[in-house]
């Protein structure tokens, strides 16, 4: 894919281009189609363009081909909460989540700052904002949504999901789900992952630079999405081929020196959270309660391979959060809610992660 070569001018972050598409829909009782017009806006068309060639997953024509679609049009349009979050129908490398409008501001206000840190950062682990549009069916209310790329791959069968925060109060388990496969939270996470040392340092550099960025932009209350496939289980495989490719990888993975491993993450699109060969261990004592996993005596060894994305930073702390943070930090400890500032937040995030991907002793990722 051919990348653009101009500069983005300011007016590109400020731009938007409004359309009408045709939606033709049946009615269910009579049978008959009725033809409707939705109101379309893109917010800062020229820059995500842009995001989209730098990653180079999809043209920009056929991303407007698979977002403008009708399966689009009626899974947007649906009534419901704030945040649905749904796979595109004709790309399942992108997903939709519906957004409320303050929260489609703080994204084109970091906009102009978030492209120049994902272009400097290619192994960013925030994910990948490619769209921000709104839409107003005949008659009925704007949607604001973003169109990201998607963290967990959608042909494999994770065997865990986690939205992590590094708080507790309230990080129980809901009835989200990933591709079929329930979203666990931080009193539900009892494990470490054991990379490569040189892979360790890296992506702990990673993660300091991002939430320095969320920091610097004012956000909080942001997550990282973290899912994994026991490479135990060929059920976890979509088909033959996916393990043939994983069992691929282990075998060049476990001819690498550490100079081949520091040229591969160096290269053009290497990604963190796509396929990292981790070697999990499952402790007795709740990931929240012991802060030293390499103490706890653990009952699991296993070789996994992690998917994981740093999400919904689209939160500030505004006064709303500012009078939440006073109500809770009443009734529970300061450190242990997710509403604290920006700093604070960013902190505590870096501590959990430092303490959840640690460095593997030995290269030997087969060891159980």
């Amino acid at each position: 894919m051919e990348l653009l070569q101009e500069e983005l001018s300011p007016d590109d972050f400020k731009a938007t281009k409004t359309n009408r598409i045709k939606y033709t829909r049946q009615d269910s009782i009579h049978g008959a189609y009725f033809t409707n017009d939705f109101e379309w806006k893109d917010y800062s068309p020229a820059v995500f363009r842009r995001l989209l060639e730098l990653d180079s997953i999809i043209s920009y024509d056929d991303y407007l081909l698979t977002v403008c679609g009708v399966d689009t049009l009626r899974e947007v349009s649906l009534p419901g909460r704030y945040g649905r979050v749904y796979i595109l129908p004709g790309d399942k490398r992108l997903v939709i989540k519906t957004l409320r409008k303050s929260e489609k501001q703080v994204y084109l206000e970091m906009l102009p700052n978030y492209y120049r840190h994902v272009k400097k950062y290619g192994v960013s682990l925030l994910k990948r904002l490619y769209g921000l549009h709104v839409i107003r069916p005949p008659g009925g209310i704007k949607v604001y949504f973003a169109v990201c790329a998607s963290v967990m791959p959608s042909e494999l069968c994770l065997y865990k999901c986690y939205d992590l925060k590094g708080s507790s109060v309230g990080r129980a388990r809901n009835r989200s789900h990933v591709h079929d496969t329930a979203i666990l939270k931080d009193l539900d996470f009892d494990f470490c992952f054991y990379l490569d040392p040189l892979v360790h340092a890296r992506l702990l550099a990673q993660i300091k630079y991002d939430c320095e960025f969320l920091e610097a932009e004012g956000i909080m209350d942001y997550s990282l999405l973290l899912g994994s496939i026991d490479k135990r289980n060929s059920r976890s495989f979509d088909a033959k081929k996916q393990i043939d490719d994983a069992s691929e990888d282990d075998e060049t993975s476990s001819e690498l020196t550490l100079a081949d491993i520091c040229d591969l993450i160096d290269r053009p699109g290497f990604k963190f959270g796509d396929r990292l060969p981790a070697r999990a261990v499952r402790a007795f004592n709740n990931g929240m309660e012991s802060k030293s996993y390499r103490s706890s005596r653990s009952h699991e060894c296993f070789n996994v391979l992690l998917f994981f994305g740093i999400i919904d930073f689209c939160q500030n702390y505004n006064m709303k959060k500012r009078i939440e943070h006073a109500f809770k930090a009443i009734k529970y400890d300061s450190k242990s809610i997710n509403t604290v500032n920006p700093k604070a937040y960013s902190s505590r995030f870096q501590e959990f992660l430092s303490e959840v991907f640690l460095p593997e002793e030995s290269d030997d990722f087969d060891r159980n």
